[in-house]
């Protein structure tokens, strides 16, 4: 029997830290938290996307060089292409010297009057506005056949426009299942019911389209994430062998390669995928080996992987907090941190940095989510030349108005129902901080560019206003270099699509006497006062703020302004400002805008998840002391302890630590 239930054998090289399946993790509902040493999670990305994407549309072969350009710079270059040492941002004139077969298309862009995007040549920043919304529409396509393979034994969590998580666990369990029957049932005699280990799994056979990283590291263990893999070959037997939680990453192997062919099938698009146990190796893996290609990373073979990485590599390690850490243990690498006891970390960064302290060791709890559905839009562009009349106003929010009907639209044939509560103009003066000015928008069955535009211009004409009399006195003149339109408060009407009567049974805005309120910002942290209406009345309640930002996606549509203008951003309309990166990201030649913003916008949303979490401990704690104590003494003013341990590296214009999800019980 204690063979049978692989009992009492002989531990092989990895057993100490192999864990120990059990008909626990197969067979009950608890199979499915984070915790189960047989979780698969994958991670797909399109190779060169924006290029596949044009490539696919105009019908190019797959070895033509072709780069995507945005007015003169190159924003995605294909893999035939980089063979000739172009890279992205690269002068579009210097690329085709290196390359004089070079096929070049321009992004699509809006013009003055346009409702939907058109590609017109090269175009004219002053007068075009750039359109990712053929590259969104692609990217809708590619998630909707991650979801319908997974289907509901799965989940996908969509990560930027050209990227997703897919928890591949419930179809690896199904499928262990259908192959090996005897384990649907715990065997009578099993000594701890569902607590019995597994019987030893059978050989393993590994999809022969996949990566299997060594066991001892690329190269006897001097690993690049960008180098080569060697598939399996060279593997001794030993290395391929493995237990229960190895036979589920096979499996899981397989699984993408079929989703992945599924994707090349339908679309035509090729894409490469990293096969892990949680998210952030599968991230890091899937990069080891493209394009067109997949790599499985086993537990036994993290070691080898990581610690010759640059540990300010990992997400959310690169910004200020990987920095003091790497200054403080003179570290550079993974390795060099695993020295560090999780004591010491946590006496000099506090009780949190156990989470670096674990993902260090390539343990990772996150869960593959869903992205809830976006609860706003935007549209800015960095205008040059500066508008400093209000027919210019006009003229571009014309443009804005296009692009957010179009998008809107798209949203609502996928979400019926949707409309947003408000529209939000900002906008930025030369040399100043970002403005802001909000109204309610009304439902209309006829919704058009037009539609769009015309409260556009009523929000316009209240803003620029004061500035035109400011011109005429002399005081101050318009100068106004970015102007941004977005719609917020994106949600289903009730019922359907309802009358402009729908929003006030909901309370959602504010009512004709609402005073709409300007929000100066001076940085991008969150403002002390919220963006919201202040009521004079007992009308409706107060604006709601969105709990989720949507970015901006032309952060490489700045062909000039300051460093600071340069840099990665978004207008986060919770906060009422814009938010930048401090510097430029670690690694963005590699990456495209909107990895790098929406990396961005997913360390401003982790800010403030910590900051509602930190505010209700602050509110429940002064609920508490004030039930307990009676006395009559004046109430001391409540001062805001400073974030300690590894929150003090984190700010709205930077990062956040992430949550560790909850620890399931298994």
């Amino acid at each position: 029997m204690s063979a049978l239930f692989n009992l009492g054998k002989k531990p092989r090289r990895d057993d100490a830290v192999r864990p120990v399946v059990t008909y626990r993790h197969v067979l009950t509902s608890q199979a499915m938290t984070v915790m189960n040493p047989l979780r698969v999670i994958a991670h797909c990305d399109i190779d060169a996307a924006y290029a596949q994407f044009e490539m696919v549309r105009l019908g190019i072969p797959e070895d033509q060089p072709v780069c995507v350009q945005q007015w003169w710079g190159l924003i995605a270059v294909n893999y035939p292409a980089r063979n000739f040492g172009i890279t992205r941002h690269m002068d579009v004139n210097e690329a085709k010297k290196r390359c004089p077969h070079l096929q070049t298309v321009h992004v699509a862009t809006y013009r003055d009057g346009d409702t939907e995007p058109g590609y017109w040549g090269e175009g004219d920043p002053k007068h075009h506005k750039v359109s990712l919304d053929p590259y969104r529409r692609e990217s809708t396509k590619i998630l909707a056949v991650f979801k319908r393979v997974v289907g509901d034994a799965g989940e996908v969590e969509k990560a930027s426009i050209d990227e997703a998580y897919l928890d591949l666990t419930g179809l690896v369990l199904q499928e262990i299942l259908k192959r090996h029957p005897h384990l649907n049932t715990v065997p009578e005699d099993a000594p701890f019911g569902l607590d019995t280990p597994l019987p030893l799994p059978p050989p393993i056979t590994w999809d022969p389209l996949s990566n299997i990283f060594p066991l001892r590291g690329d190269n006897g263990g001097n690993v690049n994430v960008e180098a080569d893999g060697d598939g399996y070959d060279g593997l001794v037997e030993e290395e391929l062998a493995g237990g229960w939680e190895d036979y589920a990453l096979s499996v899981g192997a397989e699984i993408m390669g079929r989703i992945r062919a599924e994707v090349k099938r339908e679309l035509g698009y090729t894409c490469s995928a990293g096969v892990a146990h949680n998210k952030t190796i599968a991230k890091l893996c899937s990069a080891w080996k493209k394009p067109d290609a997949q790599t499985v990373m086993r537990s036994a073979a993290i070691p080898a992987f990581l610690n010759p990485m640059e540990f300010t590599k990992i997400r959310f390690l690169g910004g200020k907090l990987g920095d003091a850490m790497a200054k403080e243990y003179e570290a550079n690498t993974v390795g060099d941190m695993l020295s560090v006891t999780l004591e010491e970390m946590q006496r000099k960064f506090g009780e949190e940095s156990i989470w670096v302290y674990n993902i260090l060791r390539g343990i990772d709890y996150n869960p593959v989510k869903e992205r809830t559905a976006t609860k706003s839009m935007l549209a800015s562009k960095n205008v040059q030349p500066a508008v400093t009349s209000r027919e210019g106003g006009y003229r571009w929010l014309g443009i804005l108005a296009g692009e957010l009907y179009v998008r809107l639209r798209d949203a609502r044939d996928e979400t019926e129902g949707l409309w947003p509560k408000t529209m939000v103009l900002s906008t930025r003066q030369v040399g100043e901080a970002v403005r802001s000015r909000q109204i309610a928008f009304p439902f209309t069955r006829q919704l058009s560019a037009d539609y769009i535009t015309k409260y556009a211009n009523k929000l316009w004409d209240e803003v620029s206003e004061p500035m035109m009399r400011q011109a005429n006195s002399k005081s101050s003149a318009m100068r106004i270099n970015n102007l941004g339109l977005s719609f917020a408060g994106l949600d289903r009407l009730e019922g359907g699509q309802k009358g402009i009567e729908g929003f006030f049974k909901a309370g959602g805005v504010p009512s004709r006497g609402t005073k709409r309120e300007r929000s100066p910002s001076s940085g991008p942290g969150p403002s002390t006062e919220s963006h919201t209406a202040k009521r004079k009345d007992s009308g409706p309640a107060k604006i709601t703020t969105p709990e989720i930002i949507e970015l901006s996606d032309e952060s490489d549509d700045e062909e000039g302004g300051s460093l600071a203008q340069r840099l990665p951003h978004f207008y986060c309309v919770r906060c009422s400002k814009t938010i930048r990166s401090e510097a430029k990201p670690e690694n963005s030649d590699q990456k495209s805008p909107d990895d790098i913003v929406d990396e961005l916008r997913s360390a401003h949303n982790d800010w403030h998840v910590a900051r509602d979490l930190y505010d209700e401990d602050m509110t429940q704690a002064k609920t508490n002391h004030g039930s307990s104590s009676k006395s009559t003494k004046p109430k001391k003013k409540v001062v805001k302890k400073k974030p300690e341990g590894i929150r003090a590296f984190f700010s709205p214009k930077d990062t956040t630590t992430p949550s560790p999800a909850k620890k399931g019980k298994i």
